[in-house]
């Protein structure tokens, strides 16, 4: 009898634990998917806000150099003014013409750009009524000037109030700047707390996931060797979405490195456009213009190309970067008796200035090439980039040493190249120093410093 009781007794029994279990499976399923969904959706919040941070940190920096380009503009017509009353010579009118004609396009850019402010609005039409006051006082000087009043000129040039007026027009532009700096400021900020918040909530979420696996890993091993199964099924999905992401890093860097290359060919496509055009022009000038534009740009090109970024660090190892960098340069000194050494730190540049640092070097080893070693003079250049110090703050220090025949007493000319130097180190906040290498003697050389201070993150 009690043979015929067992198997009724335990058919039923199994049924009520094995749902039980998979109720509870089932509800920690569905709790790591929310989990998860709630990751992707606030990743994509993060990411629709940072995108839109990103749009307003560019619009206040295109103001802010919108409203130094327009001062420019009007600086370039008062220099052009006042070399004109001093000199009397009409050279200085092609500065005070163009400056005064794009002083007020620059400033209708402007104010599109803070159309959607009303006190930057307020700020332009300001800048705009002070812009009328001086190019009528500079119009003025030089109407009288050209009818021989010169002294008269002079006079309402120093005593009149053209002086204070570009002081308003200064003070009126530092203010908009100021004004998107504490914008920008704001962004940062903001930026950063989105980011505290969001990293908080993917971890707060990844936690969550780690406790849903835990418990059904305590569950699947009480379980049956199917439950086993299971988790090694499991355990290859994570593995998979492992490789995946691994994968998928190597594909963003070699992303990165193709970007770099086609870049660096496309300038390169520019520069053999610029060649095809020097050859087809039978200017000296014109053809010498387009030959150095066509360095530069072959320079830049060159440096694109081996762009090697950290994609973790945004910055490239400079020793093999700078390597590349003078055989590119050295090809242009070949068949002469030039060396070109380069002494340097182990020192990392950061990716935004890799280029810059390209094209300061190559106009300043470019030049020594032309300039020093004339009638096929034999002659070394040594290239330094090493750490420093400027006013206590960690900089790089970049010097391009020469022994040639050093630099002439006057050189009032500036050319192209000095030029694109310039604006690349007032970009940078960037110093630098020429000096002879050994005064004195019959070779004194030339020693240029530059001093790079460390510039944010940001």
């Amino acid at each position: 009898m009690s043979d015929l009781v067992r198997p009724r007794n335990r058919l039923p029994l199994p049924a009520f634990p094995l749902l039980g279990a998979r109720l509870r499976s089932a509800t920690i399923t569905i709790g790591a998917i929310g989990v998860v969904a709630i990751a992707i959706v606030l990743a994509a919040w993060i990411n629709l806000q940072a995108r839109h941070a990103a749009d307003q940190v560019s619009h206040a920096i295109e103001i802010r150099e919108r409203a130094e380009r327009f001062l420019g503009r009007l600086r370039d017509a008062e220099t052009g003014q006042r070399g004109y009353l001093l000199t009397g010579q009409a050279a200085y009118l092609e500065p005070f013409t163009e400056g005064s004609a794009t002083a007020g396009p620059e400033l209708d850019v402007l104010e599109a750009l803070v159309d959607a402010d009303p006190a930057q609005k307020q700020r332009v039409a300001s800048l705009r009524e002070t812009m009328r006051l001086k190019l009528t006082e500079l119009n003025r000087t030089i109407e009288l000037t050209r009818n021989g009043r010169r002294e008269e000129a002079v006079a309402m040039m120093r005593d009149g109030p053209g002086i204070a007026t570009m002081d308003k027009l200064r003070d009126a532009v530092q203010e908009i700047q100021q004004t998107e700096n504490i914008r920008l400021r704001s962004l940062y900020r903001s930026e950063e707390r989105r980011r505290l918040w969001g990293s908080t909530g993917i971890v707060v979420a990844l936690a969550g996931l780690a406790f849903a696996a835990w418990q059904l890993l305590r569950r699947r091993q009480r379980r049956s060797t199917e439950l086993a199964v299971s988790n090694a099924e499991l355990e290859q999905m994570v593995n998979d979405r492992t490789r995946e992401l691994e994968g998928e890093r190597l594909r963003i860097e070699a992303l990165l490195r193709d970007v770099n290359h086609r870049v660096g060919n496309n300038l390169a496509m520019v520069s053999a456009l610029l060649n095809v055009q020097s050859r087809q022009t039978r200017e000296p000038a014109v053809k010498a213009a387009l030959g150095q534009a066509q360095s530069r740009i072959q320079a830049i090109a060159a440096g694109q190309r081996r762009l090697r970024l950290d994609i973790e660090t945004d910055a490239i190892e400079a020793r093999p970067y700078m390597e590349d960098l003078l055989a590119e340069i050295g090809k242009s000194a070949e068949g002469r008796p030039i060396t070109i050494d380069l002494d340097m730190d182990s020192i990392r540049l950061p990716g935004r200035d890799a280029v810059s640092y390209v094209v300061i070097v190559n106009e300043l080893v470019t030049n020594a090439i032309k300039h020093a070693f004339p009638d096929n003079m034999a002659g070394r250049i040594a290239i330094r980039l090493e750490r420093a110090e400027q006013d206590g703050e960690p900089a790089l220090s970049l010097s391009i040493e020469d022994d040639g025949i050093g630099m002439p007493a006057e050189n009032h000319s500036k050319g192209l190249g000095q030029t694109v130097i310039a604006s690349l180190l007032r970009s940078m906040r960037a110093t630098m120093t020429t000096l002879p290498l050994h005064p004195g003697t019959d070779r004194p050389g030339t020693r240029v410093t530059v001093i790079f201070p460390k510039r944010d993150s940001a």
